[in-house]
């Protein structure tokens, strides 16, 4: 399964579970605390924090974790929790066990587990901050290291920060390995490599990480830089004649961060030195993070022993964020301006600006452009007139509601709305229902969960065999094939 279908799957299970766990519990345990890493033979495989966090999570939660992911998927489910800082060296286990008490506040339990080693500054579950602290200590030791230079200060963007970046659907998988990667550097999760279209957030979460590892270890020696600034820094070295300099100054950080690694495409000699750079940080358990444009298999003119070095990590993906992550995005930008924006102000630029957060970003610039050279509020009507060139310039309709969707089906095939969202299922209304569900997925940017709420709350499993089914008969039956692109044509030319 690929990380946009696990994260959609892990998202319906949370929601599941937020109906049985109380919510401070819910949020310190289980939603900061876990990311999906697999799901394979109706096994679903949940890598924790740390250790102690996957033994109380098993301990207090394993049931209701297995109940609620057979629930959503449909059959019947098997969950494992793992902890993938297991394979890494670690501090000496005292001969002693710790014994830890907690005492949910809302249940009023006390429940009593053992570990074999006690995680440091040990805090009560209502005392958790947002993100749980991690018991796994880097693999380095910042009494050793000088202060940071400024140029490592100043190679991060003030703006992206943890706190400004949103999550959703899109990126919720990135988000959270990138904040356990900060919390505990060089500890798993190494090194990372995060790969999507331009404008969606990779540098951004990037820097995030740096951010918040500069605060919380600020003593560690952190590079953040563009694989392009690294080729051209290694031939002025060439060019100076001192590469055993340039060697120095990366190969002894604790820190790498590399925006845009597929650059590194064609320049052999860059390549080389780089690799030995990789090794000798990764041989020194020292944390790198790397973004690209790609996943690292597509990345053809990179040498095979660098690339599978990319893909020893952990490789995720983010994607367009979801009309709901741009909605949030575009609310949370006027916040930040401190400029009211009405509603559907907000829901006409969402819905006609779905390509990249940049361009979603673009919009709300010109919005803000056109309210102060009025002098008036940010309305739908002055929205509507500042990016009315940007909405004309497209040669099809941006933004196509369910509710259109659904329509045009109806009307295609002469059933009632009521049948189409209804339990019945016969052929006359579930094909149709089908088709339906496809072209919502095909032609909006909702999410299997969502489109299956719009279709009589039905689950996100319904919507993917709906998908995969009418997919099939694509491929298989030209006649189908036309008629779907018929429907395709119908529903781009509904009037706005």
């Amino acid at each position: 399964m690929d990380p946009m279908e696990m994260a959609t799957l892990w998202e319906s299970i949370l929601s599941e579970l937020k109906n049985y766990i109380p919510e401070k519990l819910y949020e310190a345990w289980i939603k900061s605390s876990i990311i999906p890493y697999s799901y394979e033979n109706d096994i679903l495989t949940l890598d924790t924090i740390n250790q102690f966090v996957c033994g109380f999570v098993q301990k207090k939660y394993s049931t209701i974790l297995t109940n609620s992911a057979s629930h959503v998927i449909g059959r019947p489910t098997k969950v494992i929790l793992i902890s993938s800082e297991a394979s890494l060296p670690k501090k000496p286990v005292t001969p002693e066990a710790e014994t830890v008490q907690f005492k949910e506040e809302e249940k009023n339990e006390t429940c009593t587990i053992t570990v074999s080693q006690k995680p440091e500054n040990i805090i009560s579950e209502q005392e958790l901050p947002d993100f749980p602290i991690n018991d796994a200590q880097p693999l380095f030791s910042q009494e050793n290291f000088s202060s940071p230079s400024e140029e490592s200060i100043e190679e991060l963007n003030s703006n992206y920060t943890f706190n400004s970046f949103i999550v959703g659907n899109s990126n919720r998988i990135a988000h959270a390995a990138a904040l356990s990667i900060a919390e505990a550097p060089a500890v798993k999760y190494n090194p990372f490599f995060i790969y999507g279209g331009s404008g969606l957030g990779k540098t951004h979460l990037m820097h995030a990480i740096g951010h918040r590892i500069r605060e919380k270890f600020p003593n560690l020696r952190l590079r953040c830089i563009t694989s392009e600034d690294f080729a051209n820094e290694l031939i002025s070295s060439i060019q100076d004649k001192n590469p055993e300099s340039f060697r120095q100054q990366y190969r002894n950080i604790d820190v790498l961060l590399v925006d845009d690694i597929q650059f590194l495409e064609n320049k052999e000699h860059t390549q080389e030195e780089f690799f030995h750079t990789f090794n000798k940080l990764y041989k020194d358990h020292k944390q790198m993070v790397f973004t690209s444009d790609r996943p690292p298999q597509d990345i053809k003119k990179m040498e095979d022993r660098l690339r599978s070095r990319f893909q020893g990590g952990m490789v995720t993906s983010i994607d367009p964020p979801d009309l709901e992550t741009r909605m949030a995005i575009l609310r949370k930008k006027a916040e930040l301006e401190h400029v009211e924006i009405k509603k559907d102000a907000v829901d006409f630029i969402a819905s006609n600006v779905n390509e990249n957060i940049r361009e979603l970003e673009g919009a709300f610039v010109r919005v803000l452009m056109q309210a102060s050279e009025e002098k008036s509020p940010i309305t739908l009507e002055l929205t509507q007139r500042a990016l009315k060139d940007l909405v004309q310039s497209k040669e099809e309709k941006k933004y196509i509601t369910i509710d259109e969707i659904q329509r045009t089906v109806c009307q295609f095939y002469k059933i009632k709305i009521d049948d189409l969202l209804g339990k019945k299922k016969t052929k006359t209304i579930a094909l149709p229902r089908q088709i339906a569900m496809y072209l919502c997925r095909e032609l909006t940017t909702n999410t299997f969960p969502h489109i299956g709420k719009s279709f009589g709350g039905r689950d996100h499993t319904t919507v993917m065999h709906a998908c995969d089914k009418v997919i099939k008969m694509t491929e298989k039956n030209e006649q189908f094939k036309s008629m779907i692109d018929q429907l395709n044509i119908m529903i781009k030319g509904v009037d706005k």
